[in-house]
């Protein structure tokens, strides 16, 4: 009975980490992808808006991002905007994205953690074989509950996405820096709403693409053991 309780346990640990991890690489590709912020760019008219030639506003974005990313210590950049060279960001937009660029390093520390969990949660299934079929079923069903748990969380954003996007800022910022202004604040001219609308169903679509896949192989899995085991 313990050694059940084991391997169900290791299942549990390895379908929640891996899900962890398509969910944490379904916001990275699109958040540190150039190629996402192009798209965007084109479709929210952003160039005309912040009056900006794309080759400078690529060249903000890609600072950007590695300052995001730790490779550059300094967020500031100084472009031509509108005819005028001035910096990009101002002092509310740079705190800001210091939260942001500390909340980019605890994702992707976590991410490695759970690569970690997932990786120690296969020792038990290579240790002692034979017990593959808590390994499966603890996928099969996670994935089926996680799959119906998401459906419900995105019929309730989608009631109020505005309202969402604030709940989650209050949640992960304690002060106001993320409140910015679009008469002013150039930033959340580059990366509006439809930007982060348009971020997150890339991300839902990943993540629930990967559920699918997940489950679909599981549920394989436990009919072709309850084959074998029968037979």
């Amino acid at each position: 009975m313990k050694n059940k309780w084991l391997f169900i346990t290791a299942g549990v640990v390895s379908a929640l980490s891996l899900m962890g991890i398509i969910l944490l690489t379904g916001a990275h590709i699109p958040a540190f992808g150039m190629w996402f912020y192009y798209w965007q760019y084109d479709i929210n008219n952003t160039y005309n808006v912040v009056q900006m030639v794309p080759e400078d506003l690529h060249a903000v974005t890609r600072h950007m991002l590695d300052y995001l990313l730790g490779r550059e210590a300094d967020l500031q950049i100084y472009v031509p905007v509108a005819g005028q060279m001035r910096p990009f960001f101002g002092d509310i937009e740079i705190r800001h994205m210091i939260d942001v660029q500390t909340m980019t390093r605890i994702s992707f520390t976590v991410r490695n953690i759970l690569i970690v969990l997932l990786a120690l949660s296969f020792v038990p299934f290579a240790v002692r074989k034979g017990h593959w079929q808590h390994f499966w079923a603890s996928w099969k069903w996670i994935s089926l509950g996680v799959f119906a748990a998401l459906a419900v969380l995105v019929g309730i954003i989608s009631i109020n996405w505005e309202r969402a996007w604030w709940i989650f800022h209050e949640i992960f910022f304690n002060n106001d820096y993320w409140i910015l202004r679009p008469q002013v604040d150039l930033l959340i001219n580059i990366v509006p709403y439809q930007f982060f609308f348009n971020l997150s169903v890339f991300m839902g679509i990943f993540f629930a693409a990967g559920l699918t896949v997940m489950f679909i192989t599981s549920a394989l899995m436990v009919r072709r053991g309850k084959k074998s085991s029968s037979g």
